[in-house]
């Protein structure tokens, strides 16, 4: 039976024109976003990256992609731009989905409890698919 509490959407990362790209898909899929911004945040970022985009949620159709620019001092290739975000509400599936996702990989940001209230991590499973595991407190 599948679980329907798990979701999968693509991260898509920027290199500071993240903003850009959500507007020009806003008019391109009629669709509308939701993001918060670096100065949102409880960290240290320099004025210069105040306004670009930590996270957002474009949402089209049936379909959502998140985004970010990246951190700043930051650079993504392209063939790093895009992750797997898998979203979960029962915190021991997180748990088990990362370690076993993590295998044979590399943890990239350990499963832990952030700022936003999810349990939250990142890794490159050991075939190169790079991959966010958050879990919402429901």
């Amino acid at each position: 039976m599948p679980n329907t509490s798990l979701t999968l959407i693509p991260y898509v990362h920027f290199n500071g024109n993240c903003e850009e790209a959500l507007n020009t898909y806003k008019k391109v899929f009629n669709g509308s976003y939701e993001a918060q911004r670096y100065g949102d945040a409880p960290m240290q970022v320099p004025d210069s990256h105040k306004q670009k985009i930590l996270h957002a949620r474009f949402q089209f159709g049936n379909n959502t992609i998140m985004t970010s620019d990246v951190f700043p001092g930051q650079q993504v290739s392209d063939s790093e731009r895009v992750m797997l975000s898998v979203g979960l509400t029962d915190e021991a599936e997180a748990r088990r989905i990362f370690e076993q996702l993590s295998e044979g990989g590399q943890v990239t940001m350990p499963l832990e409890k952030q700022f936003w209230g999810a349990l939250f991590g990142q890794l490159t499973d050991r075939f190169g698919i790079r991959w966010m595991i958050n879990c919402e407190n429901k």
